[in-house]
């Protein structure tokens, strides 16, 4: 006998374990429970509580899930922490588990804890807080809008989102420190609540179980599919297991003995016989968040698959990013730990886009998920395609978990979570150089966007920043570039060219003496990359000089003073006849092959910045462009050229001759108006600028500036007369009779009536004869 004992209590439990359903409230324990209950009076507005609670906190109903869970894994993990130290607390309830069971019947779902459950005082205290605190004054924060204080494991507003879905709720609790379990009930719009000991007796051991009647809108919850997906979205990295009861029906042989119940007769099987079969329903608890966090283990022990697994399933991206990395980090009085990728695409509208659009943030508190908003400048705008999960130990939530408190804390996240990025950038561009411009190639527009918007991070973002360059066939660092920076050196050289490629650059006027001599020049072919150097001023000491402004300096190279007296007689003349357009005329230090160019001054508008702006398509009058546009520049001319030696000598032999002083003018405003183009600027009067070039030529190739090309053309045919008769040849009225079409002689005074017309029709066909009938 006291072997059997043991054995019916196991085959009692396992039994339980099968059928949930058996320890779920019964319509008699309801009657029990409101026969014996002790009823406590709220002393608020309840029904303005509820109100608030269900239409203004939560966004989306479906939380309460979140919501729930989340309370009973606060409460497991007080009584596991409670239990390093005291050791008894554990039997009554040993597997520290959340269990969660739908009864479609019953229209109900049952939520049951193992923690470390409430007294028949804390259930009053802690479910009433917020209905026996809730003073008029406070549910005026929450109508405002007003973020409510930090109830994180606490039952209240949390519990209170149950609500959401039912009309009502009961809770079960039992904790070490009673031997009762008691039981909670309360009504939507109630103004009261009970508290009554449960009929069931003690059925939790320890623990808490929550029961939701739910509102017949409510009754999609009730599904096991739907359910489950909840869990997994909000729990599932839970710290403490999450179970779901589920059912499935399956066909099964029907067992011998009961297909011959009725007859005790011994018969003899056919072998063909076709085996019987039954549709049995079976059910079984099925753990929702298995998966382990990843992030929670040392990075060392996290393989290369697992990084880009996790990657793609939180994140829905098909392709494996290019990096990452794994870390824990400090945030105040709180803790937190976080992956960074960088993928290995982004979009082309990234700066039309925010990081909420984008899908790039998650953030989970003790494993579960609460938002992936934290406002729209909490990820800057170039870093907004980058994906970053954030696991915090905690945080303080405002009353509905939909949103976050300002805090310390979380702006201490934001500046770890963009240095580690950026240390993400500087490690992949050190150790794998290939892949960083790779990289480089998709994101170099965010991160030139950084440097210049970011003006706290700008340091570590210029060290990021790659460009072409004269010196190498690969890109380049502006580290490197000032290693290799000449004796003397004081500045950092640039060509802007949005849009050109390298190749076309490098046939830029602006940069032949540079290059000659062995200078390295920076290539910018982005529309921002003016922008930028104007941004940055200047890198380890070295100015950014841009080579079609005036500044540009050679400290081993001086303008020769015999040069500049020789050529000033063409000085003079030049700033003369263009003095609308420039205001000085200098010995160039920057040309060995072209006559001249046109260079702007340091603040002014260079031939790139003019065009970028007018892409802005600016209507009406913009005063600043029209100001910039009018700034006088200063004209370069090389005194090696030969061009530049016969105009000298033009303007020394011109003084007295009309014809050729005329001459010379047309010249000097033909290679103005080319070195205009040449320098990337616009002419002003095109077709002027082409009849003058058309007569150099004549006069090169000896034709007479008065010869006329023939201008006789055919002229067009005349009027077409009557209907347009598309895709037909050209009417000829002298066939007509022979195509049989009608042939007016002159226009009708008017036109057919269209009745008369259809009557006559029908007359034809009825006296016509058809030989194929």
């Amino acid at each position: 006998m006291r072997l059997l004992l043991p054995l019916l209590a196991l085959s009692a439990l396992a039994r339980a374990q099968d059928s949930p359903a058996a320890n779920l409230l019964s319509p008699e324990d309801e009657v029990k429970i409101a026969g014996a209950g002790e009823t406590f009076q709220y002393q608020s507005d309840v029904s303005r509580l509820m109100s608030t609670v269900v239409h203004s906190l939560y966004t989306d109903r479906a939380v309460f899930i979140r919501e729930l869970l989340s309370n009973a894994n606060d409460a497991l993990e007080k009584v596991r922490l409670l239990s390093l130290t005291d050791s008894t607390l554990l039997p009554p309830a040993p597997n520290l588990n959340v269990s969660v069971l739908a009864d479609t019947a019953g229209k109900r779902i049952i939520i049951r804890d193992s923690g470390i459950g409430m007294t028949k005082e804390q259930l009053t205290n802690n479910l009433g807080t917020i209905a026996r605190s809730g003073t008029s004054e406070f549910l005026d924060k929450l109508d405002k809008g007003s973020d409510g204080a930090n109830l994180i494991g606490q039952f209240g507003l949390g519990f209170y989102s149950s609500f959401l879905v039912a009309d009502k709720v009961t809770v079960a609790s039992k904790s070490n420190d009673e031997s009762t379990q008691y039981i909670f009930e309360s009504n939507e719009s109630s103004h009261s609540f009970s508290i009554a000991e449960d009929p069931r007796g003690n059925t939790l051991g320890r623990g808490t179980e929550i029961t939701l009647w739910l509102k017949d809108d409510a009754k999609e919850f009730l599904e096991t599919d739907a359910l489950k997906s909840l869990i997994a979205k909000h729990s599932e990295y839970g710290a403490s297991p999450i179970y779901l009861w589920t059912e499935t029906t399956v066909e099964e042989p029907v067992e011998a003995a009961e297909a011959e119940e009725e007859d005790a007769e011994v018969k003899v099987e056919d072998e063909d016989k076709k085996v019987e079969t039954r549709s049995v329903t079976k059910g079984a608890w099925e753990r929702v968040n298995a998966v382990e966090p990843l992030w929670l283990r040392d990075p060392k022990e996290v393989s290369d698959e697992e990084y880009e697994e996790f990657f793609k399933t939180t994140f829905k991206d098909t392709t494996a990013p290019l990096a990452w990395t794994h870390f824990k980090g400090d945030a105040g009085p709180t803790s937190f730990r976080a992956l960074i990728y960088l993928p290995s695409t982004m979009p082309n509208d990234f700066y039309s886009k925010t990081y909420l659009s984008l899908e790039s943030l998650k953030l989970f508190v003790r494993r579960v998920f609460i938002t992936s908003d934290l406002g729209t400048d909490y990820i800057p705008k170039h870093l907004n395609w980058i994906k970053i999960f954030v696991d915090a130990d905690d945080l303080p939530l405002n009353v509905g978990r939909d949103a976050l408190q300002k805090s310390k804390a979380l702006s201490q996240i934001q500046r770890n979570l963009v240095k580690r990025t950026l240390d993400l950038f500087a490690s992949l561009a050190s150790k794998s150089p290939e892949k960083y411009n790779e990289l480089w190639t998709k994101a170099g527009v965010a991160l030139k966007l950084g440097a210049v918007e970011d003006t706290k991070n700008r340091a570590r973002i210029v060290k990021l920043l790659r460009f072409e360059t004269s010196a190498s066939a690969n890109l380049t660092s502006l580290d490197d570039v000032v290693s290799r920076r000449k004796k003397g050196q004081e500045q950092i050289f640039y060509v802007a060219s949005a849009g050109e490629k390298k190749a076309q650059m490098e046939k830029s006027p602006f940069v032949e003496r540079l290059i000659a001599r062995g200078y390295e020049v920076l290539y910018f072919g982005e529309p921002m990359d003016e922008m930028l150097a104007s941004s940055l001023s200047s890198y380890e000491g070295l100015k950014f000089q841009d080579v079609a402004k005036k500044g540009l300096k050679f400290d081993d190279e001086e303008e020769e003073a015999a040069l500049k007296e020789t050529f000033e007689p063409l000085a003079k003349y030049l700033k003369k006849e263009l003095e609308d357009s420039i205001n000085d005329v200098v010995i160039s230090t920057r040309l060995t092959t072209s006559p001249c160019l046109i260079v702007s001054d340091s603040y002014a508008w260079t031939a790139n910045m003019e065009r970028l702006m007018a892409s802005q398509n600016t209507v009406g009058d913009n005063f600043m462009a029209n100001f910039m546009k009018s700034q006088k520049r200063t004209f370069e001319i090389n005194p090696k050229h030969p061009l530049i030696e016969a105009l000298l000598e033009k303007v020394e032999e011109v003084d007295g001759d009309d014809f050729a002083e005329a001459e010379l003018r047309e010249t000097v405003a033909v290679l103005w108006q080319t070195a205009l183009v040449r320098s990337g600027f616009t002419v002003p009067d095109p077709s002027t600028y082409f009849t003058q070039v058309e007569a150099l030529l004549r006069r090169s190739l000896g034709v007479s500036l008065s010869a006329r090309a023939d201008a006789s053309v055919k002229p067009a045919p005349p009027v077409e007369e009557g209907p347009f008769r598309p895709g037909q040849p050209d009417f000829d009225p002298s066939t007509a009779e022979e195509a049989n079409v009608p042939v007016f002689e002159e226009e009708p005074s008017e036109w057919a009536n269209w009745a008369d017309v259809k009557k006559n029709l029908k007359k034809d066909e009825a006296e016509s004869v058809h030989d194929e009938l």
